[in-house]
């Protein structure tokens, strides 16, 4: 009989403990919902907004086709890319990297293509430092 009270007591403190605990943590989180509603934020821009009335050079693909590089962003298809690439991030770019994407939307892979794709477009000489060098490299 003793065992029976020992275990009854025991169930009672461990339900009553995980009780609060859950209580606890849902205070806390609409306490959270709450300084986040709020807070004022920007709207994201949406990814229908209108296109550029730019001219581009017959072949030439650029990235930028909305105003915004964020609108831009949203309206970037890389559904059809299918080569891989492993690379390292420090700690600090890859939780902004997150962060970005709990705030968009926008998966990881699609804004590491977009921001490679817009380096190499507005940044030309990288790609002659590339054609030097394979001119100048053997075969």
């Amino acid at each position: 009989m003793t065992r029976i009270k020992l275990l009854l007591g025991m169930l009672c403190t461990y339900a009553a403990y995980y009780t609060v605990i859950i209580l606890w943590d849902c205070s806390r989180w609409k306490s959270t919902e709450n300084i986040i509603n709020e807070t004022p934020t920007a709207p994201l821009p949406s990814p229908k907004a209108e296109k550029l009335e730019k001219p581009t050079k017959v072949g030439q693909q650029t990235v930028l086709v909305h105003e915004t590089v964020l609108r831009s962003l949203f309206a970037y298809d890389n559904s059809n890319h299918k080569s891989m690439a492993h690379i390292r991030f420090d700690a600090n770019t890859i939780d902004l990297i997150n962060k970005f994407k709990m705030a968009t939307g926008v998966e990881n892979t699609k804004l590491v293509a977009f921001s490679v794709k817009y380096l190499f477009e507005t940044n030309p000489e990288l790609k002659t430092i590339i054609k030097q060098f394979i001119q100048n490299t053997e075969l």
